[in-house]
Parts: C-alpha cells; sequence; structure tokens
C-alpha cells in the first residue's frame, strides 16, 4: 500500500510491484458532504469513505502502526483510522464508483498465495486447506521424531549387545 493525495488515484494497483495506491484525505471528503455545492456527489464521498473503512478497520492496531510510517504525522490525515463501519458497506456489488477497481483488488488477494511460514500461518482463507496443512506438518514432526527416537533406542540396543 502506497498513499497519495490524488483522489483519481485511489485504489489503482500496480501489478509490478503489487503496489495498491490510497487516497488518505477523509478529512477532505468529510467536508465535500457538508457543503451546500460539494466538488463531488455526496454517493460518491460516501462510497470512498466506506472504501477506507475497509483498509482501515477502526481499533486495528497493524493498520495505525503501518500507517504512521507512511509519512510525517502533520501530512498524514489520521481521521482516516477513524471511518469506521458506519460507511462501510458489505458487498462488492454495492460500490458503483469504486467496483471495477474493488474487483481487481479481490481477484488479485484471492490469487496471492502465501511465501513463507509466517503468512502460511496466518492465511485463513481456506480454512479446510489451512488445517488440512498444519495437520499433515504435525504428523510429520511427529513421526519424525518418534522415528528418531526409536532409532536411538536402535543404535543403543545395537552398541549394548556387541558389548560396546
Amino acid at each position: 500500500l502506497n498513499v497519495t493525495t490524488n483522489l483519481a488515484d485511489h485504489l489503482l494497483f500496480w501489478d509490478s510491484d503489487k503496489t495498491v495506491i490510497i487516497f488518505h484525505h477523509t478529512t477532505f471528503l468529510s467536508y465535500q458532504l457538508e457543503y451546500v455545492n460539494p466538488i463531488f456527489p455526496p454517493d460518491f464521498v460516501l462510497e470512498t469513505l466506506g472504501t477506507l473503512a475497509l483498509l482501515f478497520p477502526e481499533n486495528d492496531a497493524a493498520s495505525r502502526k503501518w500507517y504512521r510510517k507512511q509519512g510525517e504525522l502533520s501530512e498524514l490525515d489520521m481521521v482516516v483510522l477513524k471511518c469506521g463501519s458506519g460507511h462501510r458497506k458489505t458487498g462488492l456489488e454495492e460500490y458503483h464508483y469504486w467496483h471495477d477497481r474493488l474487483l481487481i483488488l479481490k481477484e488479485e488477494f484471492d490469487e496471492a498465495r502465501p511465501t513463507t511460514i509466517t503468512q502460511w500461518w496466518n492465511d485463513r482463507r481456506n480454512s479446510i486447506q489451512w488445517y488440512s496443512l498444519w495437520i499433515v506438518m504435525g504428523l510429520t514432526l511427529f513421526f519424525g521424531f518418534v522415528q528418531s527416537i526409536e532409532g536411538a533406542i536402535q543404535v543403543y540396543q545395537g552398541m549394548k549387545s556387541s558389548g560396546g
């Protein structure tokens, strides 16, 4: 994720480096809802706030920590961390303005596969696959451990019987 000040770049996905661009000026968007003659239609503003609520869930420590590292605190709009669930829509079909970009992000997320052990541990999109993997890993470790102990016992017995 990278933050931008250009609303036209909001939710753009750069396939080359797997980067998502996010317009983070929530205060600006909120003020648009208060103006008599706003620059953007209220539905567009509410939908954009909804996408920010999806990306920055309230009370999410990891989101807060990541966002604070994106630049000088004076340049960041910290209100983005308080978008809350009030603007969040539940289904992709409810988004009209940002539907296509959200669809691209969803497809990319669904196609992404973990590459590190930590990512494998935390990736629970497919619970059957997750449990199967860790059950097999656990059984492999268990039987490997049992086999090692059995081998050590056999070596010990062999040395004991040969008088060594």
